[in-house]
């Protein structure tokens, strides 16, 4: 028994836009020979993903309104959504490495945990607070020569804090790496 879910125009919202699950969804129609190899790859991927990744088809023939809805010009089209939002898609009949290299990309972007949600915004707001920090000193190399300032000394104060306080969370975040 396939784990693919086929979804029409009516349930397409709730399969696939209100999935709890990163979800691709392979648009299709059966008279289409690169769609029809595919459909094997996408039944593997289906079974070992189970659980963490949903696999659906449509087929564009019978549900041409959800087709237009997402210019679905060429077939097969494949397209990636992680809570209702489009993150990427593929166009054609790929190998299977293609394919997992996808679902794995996407997984690892937008992972289903609770700790690996945290890991994601950890990385992102360290790397953000490294990159503004770098800009922030460079600006203040630049100003240094025109003279003290009591708010720019206040900016600069607490712009080592933060660094501070970002360095403390690049150890949280090996920690938690660790732990995971």
């Amino acid at each position: 028994m396939s784990k693919i879910v086929e979804v029409t125009d009516e349930n397409f919202e709730e399969e696939v836009l209100n999935s709890d699950l990163p979800t691709e969804v392979d648009f299709w129609a059966p008279w289409c020979g690169p769609c029809r190899m595919v459909i094997p790859i996408y039944e593997k991927l289906a079974e070992e993903y189970y659980g963490k990744f949903k696999f659906c088809m449509i087929n564009v023939d019978e549900n041409q309104r959800t087709a237009r809805k997402f210019q679905i010009m060429s077939i097969p089209m494949q397209k990636f959504f992680v809570n209702g939002e489009e993150v990427d898609e593929i166009l054609g009949a790929v190998p299977e490495n293609n394919i997992r290299a996808m679902v794995d990309d996407i997984l690892k972007r937008f992972p289903s945990s609770e700790m690996g949600r945290l890991l994601v915004l950890l990385i992102s707001w360290i790397e953000s607070n490294k990159q503004s920090n770098a800009k922030l000193n460079k600006w203040f190399e630049q100003t240094e020569a025109k003279g003290s300032d009591p708010l720019l000394d206040q900016v600069k104060q607490i712009a080592g804090e933060i660094n501070k306080a970002n360095e403390s969370l690049s150890r949280v975040l090996v920690e938690l790496q660790k732990e995971k």
